[in-house]
This record gives C-alpha cells, structure tokens and sequence, in this order.
C-alpha cells in the first residue's frame, strides 16, 4: 500500500505541473518593420542672364538700363529684351509684375510721370511675346500688382525674356494697342481707368526737363 501511495502522489505532482505551465506562461512573437526617407529643400535662384544691353548686377537680380534722353514731345525708349533664367535646382513659378516709380517732386517731373507710357512685354516656353500691360505709367505704378500673372512654370535652366518700354505721344511699337492680352489684367487696368486702351497724348510743356525713375519688379514663387 505504501507503493499505491507513492505512485499516487507522484502522480498529483505531475498532473499539477502540467497544469502550472499551461495557465501561468504566455508567449507572443513580435516583429516589426520601418520606412526612413531623407528630406532636402531644394534652392531656388532665377538669374538675369542678358540685361539687353543693361548692365547687371553681380548676383544677377538687377539690371539698370542705359538712360533715354533727352527726348522729344514724341518718343519711344529703345526696346531691350532681358532674359531670366531658373538656375536654381527646383521648378518655380512666376506670379507678378510690379511697376514703381521715384522722381524729385518738382513740377515739371510730375508732369512728365503722369504724362509717360508703359509697354510691358514678356515670352516663356509657352510661346509670346506677350502684352502683359500696356497703358500710363500711372496706371502700372497704382495697381497691386501691376500684372497679376497666370502662373508660368520654369523648370531648373528653363529661361523667359521680359521687357519694359516707355513713350508718349504714339502707340507703342511692340505692345498691341489694347491694355493687356490678358482678360484679368485687362479688366483690372480698364477699370482703374474708366475706359479701354487710348493712344496717348504728346508731353506737354509742363513735362519739360522732367526727371523720372521707373523700376520694373517680377516676382517667383518655388
């Protein structure tokens, strides 16, 4: 009988063991994957490749253009194509023109501000050129933003040639004699207006000796 026990307990300590590891341990696999990925900004720079004769500033942002006059009642300033260039590593946008203008305030370069004219021209891959305003220079100097353009996509080394010229008492000889070939812009400098593209008056004797300094900014985004 004292065998019978001992099987019997022997027995109980197994059955108990068994069941120790069952309730009591837990296992779970676990692994995992990951996705890394390195970020650059890339640089934007647009460059003025050829000032149209201008001479350009050193890091390519400015061109100051030859003086025009003395001149007549009648005039034209010299036509000059300046190229723009997308040197940078990234594709940009270009978004405005802004046209401004500083002068003494005496009253014969006041006349003469409010009595010139603005042709303002551009090409891009698309095609042109094309008028992008065309009207007084008070007009371009008053409107924010001068020209408001329809996005034009340049790619790294992608160029587009703009062009900026003045006169009086004449239609332009590049710009088409309307305000822009653009509806938008258009609207925008009729409206300032209160009428559609007229051809412009001589200077007159008021405008004599006058003095002023427009300046033609174009803006990108990237």
């Amino acid at each position: 009988m004292a065998k019978s026990r001992k099987l019997l307990a022997v027995g109980a300590v197994g059955v108990a063991a068994i069941a120790l590891i069952g309730a009591g341990a837990s296992a779970t696999f676990t692994d995992e994957v990951n996705a890394t990925q390195e970020v650059t900004a890339g640089t934007m720079n647009l460059t003025i490749t050829n000032g149209g004769g201008g001479t350009v500033s050193l890091d390519g942002k400015t061109v100051t253009l030859p003086a025009f006059g003395p001149n007549g009642s009648t005039f034209e300033s010299t036509h000059r194509i300046l190229t723009v260039k997308n040197t940078g590593n990234i594709t940009v946008k270009s978004l405005a023109f802004q046209m401004s203008e500083s002068h003494v305030g005496t009253a014969n370069n006041n006349a003469l501000a409010a009595q010139t004219n603005v042709c303002i021209q551009s090409t891009d891959p698309s095609g042109g050129p094309w008028t992008e305003g065309n009207g007084p220079l008070a007009t371009a100097v008053a409107l924010q933003p001068t020209v408001a353009q329809n996005p034009i996509t340049l790619v790294p080394n992608q160029e587009m040639t703009f062009s900026v010229d003045f006169y009086a008492g004449q239609d332009s000889t590049q710009c088409s004699a309307i305000t822009s070939d653009g509806p938008n812009t258009r609207a925008a400098w009729e409206g300032y207006q209160g009428h559609a593209y007229q051809t412009p008056a001589s200077l007159t004797n008021a405008a004599q000796g006058g003095v002023i300094n427009p300046t033609l900014t174009f803006s990108f985004t990237g």
